[in-house]
C-alpha cells in the first residue's frame, strides 16, 4: 500500500517532537548536593515559564520494525505555558525501506509544522514531501489534498478510558519539567557562558526509576491509566547519557544535549543525538492557531464515506482510530507490487 508516506512524515514529526526528551552526554567527577540542588530550582523554574523559544537539531536510526529508517531532524519554534503549548516548524530527510525490504531505499525529505494550544487538538500542515529516486510512495491525490493547508485532527472523547488529549498523536507538553526531573547528575563540570550568561554545566544520566515515577505522577495528574509492567520494561533497556546547561541566576535550562543508546518504541528500536537551544524566555511570541484549518475528514482522504464532512462533524471512535492507526503506521505496510 503506498499509503505509509503518512506515517513516515508523523514518526518524523512525533519522534522527533518527544525525542529530545532523552539526549547526549559523559560522567566523570562526583557532583556535590548542590547539583541536585539546582536541577529541583530547574524544574520549579519550568513549572512557571510563560514561554521559550526553542530550536533543536539531531540525528537518529528506527530499526526492526516494518518501517526501518535513518535521517536527519530539525525543530524551530516556540512553547508556551510551561510546555501546556507548542508551534514547531519541521525539517526532516530520512532514508527508509518500505515494508523492511532494505533492497529497495528511498530517500525522503519533508517540511511542515504542528500547534497543539493547552493539550487539545492537534493542529497540523504539511509543506513539503518529496521522494528519491521516484515519486511510488505517494498516493498523489491524497498529497494534492493535503499539502499546503492546515489540519485539525480532533482530540480523542474526554470521557474514553485512558484517553490522552489529542489522542496518540498528541507530543507530549511536559518537555521542560521532564528534562530536571528524570535525571542523576554524574559530573559537575562548573560554570560557563551561553547568550552572554552564567550557566552551570552537568553531566547527566537518564534515571530510570525517576522517570517511571514521574510517567506515572503525570497519568495520575491526568486521571489517565498507563501498562506500568510494560511502560517499566521499555524504559529498562534505555540508555540514555547527557549534557545540561542551567542559568545560574534564573535556573532556566538553556541548552541540552543528549545520546540514546536504546529505546523499545511501537514502530521499532529507536537511536539518535540530539541537541536543544532554548532562548527569549517568557518574552516568545504568542503561539495563535492558523484561522483556516479544517477537521481532518477521513471521508475525504481514506475512503470512509459514512462520515460526515462539514467543520466540526464528530466522528466515531472506531473512525477517529482508523484515521489514527492509518497516520501511525499501525496498519499493514507493504511495498507498492
Amino acid at each position: 500500500m503506498k499509503r505509509f508516506f503518512l506515517s513516515l512524515l508523523f514518526v518524523l514529526i512525533l519522534v522527533g517532537v518527544p525525542l529530545y526528551l532523552f539526549l547526549r552526554g559523559s560522567p566523570a567527577l562526583p557532583p556535590g548536593p548542590e547539583a541536585e540542588e539546582v536541577l529541583r530550582m530547574a524544574a520549579q523554574k519550568s513549572r512557571v515559564l510563560q514561554s521559550v523559544r526553542l530550536a533543536v537539531d539531531g540525528q537518529f536510526r528506527l530499526e526492526g520494525g516494518s518501517l526501518p529508517a535513518s535521517g536527519t531532524v530539525e525543530l524551530a519554534g516556540v512553547l508556551q505555558d510551561a510546555g501546556d503549548s507548542l508551534q514547531l516548524e519541521i525539517t526532516a530527510d530520512a532514508l527508509v525501506a518500505p515494508g523492511g525490504d532494505r533492497s529497495q531505499t528511498f530517500r525522503v525529505q519533508g517540511e511542515g509544522d504542528i500547534i497543539v494550544v493547552g493539550r487539545k487538538d492537534l493542529t497540523f500542515r504539511i509543506r513539503s514531501l518529496v521522494t528519491e529516486p521516484d515519486q511510488s510512495l505517494f498516493q498523489p491525490e491524497l498529497l494534492a489534498l493535503l499539502l499546503n493547508q492546515w489540519w485539525v485532527l480532533p482530540a480523542a472523547p474526554s470521557d474514553a478510558e485512558g484517553s490522552v488529549p489529542g489522542g496518540t498523536l498528541t507530543p507530549s507538553p511536559d518537555i521542560l519539567r521532564a528534562q530536571s526531573q528524570v535525571v542523576r547528575v554524574v559530573k559537575d563540570r562548573g560554570v560557563t557562558t551561553i547568550d552572554g550568561a552564567s550557566v552551570r554545566h552537568f553531566d547527566v544520566v537518564l534515571d530510570s526509576e525517576k522517570l517511571l515515577a514521574y510517567i506515572e505522577q503525570l497519568a495520575a495528574a491526568r486521571q489517565e491509566t498507563i501498562d506500568r509492567e510494560g511502560m517499566s520494561r521499555a524504559i529498562e533497556n534505555l540508555q540514555a547519557t547527557g549534557e545540561m546547561w542551567i542559568d545560574a541566576e534564573t535556573y532556566a535550562l538553556r541548552r541540552v544535549l543528549w545520546t540514546i543508546e536504546s529505546l523499545q518504541t511501537a514502530q521499532g528500536v529507536l537511536s539518535g543525538s540530539f541537541t536543544a537551544h532554548l532562548s527569549e524566555f517568557d518574552t516568545a511570541p504568542i503561539i495563535t492557531p492558523p484561522a483556516d484549518a479544517q477537521v481532518l475528514s477521513p471521508a475525504s482522504f481514506f475512503g470512509l464515506t459514512d462520515v460526515q464532512q462539514e467543520p466540526g462533524a464528530t466522528l466515531s471512535p472506531e473512525k477517529l482510530e482508523q484515521l489514527r492507526s492509518l497516520l501511525e503506521g499501525t496498519s499493514a505496510i507493504a511495498p507498492t507490487e
